[in-house]
């Protein structure tokens, strides 16, 4: 659908578990097997990945700048996990993050924001932020601390917050607001 001034196609998804961010896959349901086919398209790809078992917000689009705006290094888009673990969070942690974690094959991380939201030996909930993105990032920083990931879900990246009224698995285009921040970003890449 062509929206005013925009001749490409955005779209927010709701990636549910178990499916993978990709546009074919030759046993697995993919993100694009989500869209309806009057929107499926072979020119439409996520904007960054998500594991499998990872849920939240994805971006969908035809518009190739778009995703090298968001996603290389150079312009640090922040990206905002909810995060559960298997053990106790603390307030070391938290300075840990914001250190820099440090794999254990020496990669070193960039300065982490985590927020534990509730903490207790066999579970605790917290909010993490990044501006990067590693192969597993998110769950090697926190075994690398002790704790293993239980549950991810990405609630934001950039400026773009997942729809709460999107259920997991539903998509919508992006709304006025979503569209000037595309807007911005583009101008900003020039």
């Amino acid at each position: 659908q062509i929206i005013q001034g925009y001749e490409h196609t955005y779209l927010m998804l709701h990636k549910p578990a178990g499916v993978v961010t990709a546009n074919k896959d030759r046993e697995l349901p993919t993100v694009m097997d989500l869209l309806s086919p009057d929107i499926q398209s072979d020119k439409l790809y996520a904007v960054g990945r998500l594991d499998r078992d990872t849920t939240g917000l994805l971006l969908l689009t035809d518009n190739g700048p778009l995703g090298f705006q968001l996603l290389h290094p150079q312009y640090h888009v922040d990206k905002t996990y909810q995060v559960e673990v298997n053990g106790l969070l603390t307030p070391d942690h938290i300075q840990a993050f914001q250190k820099g974690i440090v794999f254990l094959d020496g990669t070193v991380c960039k300065p982490a924001q985590l927020e534990i939201l509730s903490s207790s030996p066999s579970l605790s909930q917290a909010t993490i932020s990044i501006s990067e993105g590693k192969f597993h990032q998110v769950k090697k920083m926190f075994l690398s601390v002790g704790v293993k990931v239980t549950a991810l879900k990405r609630v934001q990246f950039g400026d773009f917050m997942l729809d709460s009224d999107l259920a997991e698995g539903d998509f919508r285009p992006l709304n006025k607001e979503e569209l000037r921040i595309i807007k911005t970003y583009l101008e900003n890449s020039g």
